[in-house]
């Protein structure tokens, strides 16, 4: 496949601490056992801790780069800029005198997309989380982001009270902006049980949204729930376009 060829899809969530890296490894470890040359990057990410040199740590970027078996490659081919704050991008680095520069997170993606047959970008947050800007100019948003890449989206949603809201909320802002979505991923992220949980895709069913996979909580077998997801992926970036 070459780079010209290469597909890219954007994780997004309903809402932060959602699931979407733990979903986004998943996955990019299937598409590699399934003889891609697949990645994930995160072009900005907060929240991150310093080591003992002070040196801000990528907790997300770090386990992008160890799912796709890169060790070797460096970080900064996974990541633009490292926040401290856990805040959304834009007010994260407001506080911190820093600048995010949108052009040059779509630059990394670009250059990440030369390298691999499949991409995954990972969002920070929701679709509408400021992810770039200022308050002064204004900021731009997540959606923004995945506007200016031109590629599809697919959303990881919490599967508990509320997501039915959350997950149509998000999926209509993506109709409104005319970005194409695969569909969404249900993800337990807590053990709070409900009567939700087994209607929660059934309506997202009846409202035309398709739900590509739902995943129980703490599961060790996240390649196993993703499987088919993976492989819808993949079909998309053979020149098949399974999503609305």
């Amino acid at each position: 496949m070459t780079p010209a060829m290469t597909r890219a899809f954007f994780i997004t969530g309903t809402d932060t601490g959602v699931g979407k890296t733990a979903v986004t490894c998943a996955l990019v470890r299937l598409l590699v056992a399934g003889g891609y040359r697949a990645r994930a990057i995160k072009p900005i990410e907060s929240g991150c801790a310093a080591d003992a040199a002070g040196e801000l740590q990528p907790a997300d970027a770090l386990a992008h780069r160890a799912a796709a078996g890169l060790e070797p490659v460096p970080l900064e081919q996974f990541i633009r800029y490292r926040l401290r704050e856990p805040l959304a991008p834009a007010i994260a680095a407001e506080r911190a005198g820093i600048r995010l520069d949108l052009a040059a997170c779509v630059d990394l993606v670009r250059a990440a997309q030369a390298a691999t047959d499949i991409l995954l970008v990972e969002g920070a947050g929701g679709l509408l989380a400021p992810f770039a800007g200022t308050f002064r100019d204004g900021y731009q948003t997540v959606a923004d982001f995945i506007l200016a890449l031109g590629i599809p989206a697919l959303i990881v949603a919490r599967a508990r009270l509320g997501t039915i809201n959350h997950t149509l909320l998000t999926w209509r802002e993506l109709e409104r902006r005319a970005i194409p979505c695969v569909g969404v991923i249900l993800n337990e992220s807590d053990l709070e049980t409900g009567r939700e949980r087994e209607s929660n895709a059934r309506a997202l069913q009846a409202f035309g949204i398709p739900v590509l996979a739902e995943l129980p909580y703490g599961s060790a077998r996240l390649e196993w729930h993703l499987a088919d997801v993976a492989r819808r992926i993949a079909d998309t970036s053979a020149g098949d376009e399974p999503y609305d």
